[in-house]
């Protein structure tokens, strides 16, 4: 048997190889002088999603765990400056052409995709690419009306994918469910935050449990409003007295105490608007 170093099939191999590593390095090197010194051309270096996957030699695993950790990091910088996301669409793009099976990618996608860069059809549309390459996944499907019932309020829509997704292999009950809710209630604080706990729940990533919290946050305080108002227009229609504060209704017994609000604040009787609202306190994500 002739020895390894003979054997030109090794020698082509381990050449890919090393030129895969050397376009991972050069190509790291570029993010970092354009993140640092030219942040308005971020991310041109990624050329066309299927340009890539043929650039990448066959290593599309390599190249899309690269992909993934660069997104995270574009992500995260943005964030915590300009909350401008001109490449999460492109990036996520061309992180699901090489790995099609990544389903944390189109729903992490999605979800940040509206969210976060207010651009709906943008999430639809990986979300709709999820389907069309894992046909017998039911998460995208699920992601999908998901978007379309918290952030596009399209609740017909909403409950016909919660409903594919309930049909295919291996699918929770969870999805069935929320297609009928979506299908019977329409705008429903009570369902988004079901919605919202769940995603939680189902969730490992700790980037998307933070958003999922922040949610649920949101729609506690609308909650929290709505119920302090009906106290109110309670007590006025009751006492034929106009109310002038919150602690009214606890000194009339039509509250033990004033909710905490969980973002932060405090909640108020605004006399003049008469109406509850909630005083902005530290922010919290």
């Amino acid at each position: 048997m002739r020895p390894l170093f003979y054997n030109k099939t090794f020698w082509v191999r381990a050449g890919l190889v090393l030129l895969g590593a050397s376009m991972v390095f050069f190509c790291q090197i570029n993010i970092d002088l354009l993140l640092k010194k030219q942040p308005e051309r971020e991310l041109m270096y990624f050329p066309n999603a299927n340009v890539t996957k043929a650039a990448a030699f066959g290593y599309d695993n390599l190249f899309s765990d690269w992909i993934w950790l660069q997104t995270i990091q574009y992500y995260g910088q943005h964030v915590i400056t300009d909350r401008q996301y001109k490449y999460l669409e492109h990036m996520f793009d061309v992180l699901t052409t090489l790995d099609s099976g990544f389903i944390v990618a189109y729903n992490f996608g999605a979800l940040l995709l509206s969210s976060d860069d207010k651009n709906i059809p943008a999430a639809d549309k990986l979300a709709a690419k999820g389907m069309w390459n894992n046909p017998t996944r039911w998460q995208p499907s699920f992601i999908r009306g998901f978007v379309q019932y918290v952030f596009a309020r399209n609740y017909l829509q909403a409950s016909r994918w919660f409903t594919i997704s309930s049909r295919r292999p291996n699918a929770p009950d969870m999805p069935g469910r929320f297609a009928a809710f979506a299908m019977r209630k329409g705008k429903d604080l009570e369902t988004s935050k079901a919605l919202w706990l769940e995603l939680y729940n189902r969730s490992s990533n700790k980037t998307e449990k933070d958003l999922a919290q922040s949610y649920i946050n949101k729609i506690d305080r609308e909650l929290f409003i709505r119920y302090l108002g009906q106290k109110a227009i309670r007590y006025q229609n009751e006492k034929k007295m106009v109310l002038q504060s919150l602690g009214d209704l606890i000194q009339a017994g039509y509250l033990k105490q004033i909710p905490v609000d969980p973002m932060g604040g405090k909640f108020i009787w605004d006399a003049s608007l008469k109406k509850v609202r909630a005083l902005e306190g530290p922010k919290i994500k």
